[in-house]
């Protein structure tokens, strides 16, 4: 199905994740110095962009979606709690970088939610928003792009 204009900033947001799930799993089976690297790189990517992303579709999308009664709650209750596992792991991944020891443990399993999640919104969830919210109310979501 073809992503609605007004979900379409945020899908290109997880395309872009699923780059950064790629790096994360790549990184695990690498050197220290490289899972440090890319890390680092994902932690401030996380809360310079993800959060954001998170609280766009946390307090316009879902309770749009909520809010219709063929809504799938326990999809967005799954989502939900994903935003907040990947928290938790980035946290973690955070603490491990201060520490100096990123392991790999940590960077598979960001890496792998992340990939998880980003394929359960796009082809489950924003499928279903689309599907069970009206176009005209789709089209009065503000939802721009953050700046990357």
């Amino acid at each position: 199905m073809k992503r609605h204009a007004s979900l379409a900033a945020l899908s290109e947001d997880h395309h872009h994740e699923l780059g950064q799930a790629r790096r994360l799993v790549a990184a695990a089976g690498g050197a220290p110095d490289e899972r440090r690297r890319v890390a680092g790189a994902y932690v401030d990517a996380f809360f310079s962009e993800t959060v954001e992303h998170f609280r766009r579709e946390e307090e316009t999308v879902f309770p749009l979606y909520a809010r219709r009664p063929d809504a799938d709650t326990a999809l967005l209750e799954r989502v939900l709690r994903e935003h907040m596992e990947l928290h938790g792991l980035v946290r973690t991944l955070r603490a491990e970088l201060v520490g100096g020891d990123v392991s790999p443990e940590t960077l598979s399993a960001l890496g792998t939610l992340l990939r998880t999640h980003v394929r359960l919104e796009e082809r489950e969830l924003f499928e279903d928003v689309q599907r069970v919210v009206p176009a005209a109310e789709l089209d009065r979501l503000p939802l721009s792009r953050a700046p990357r």
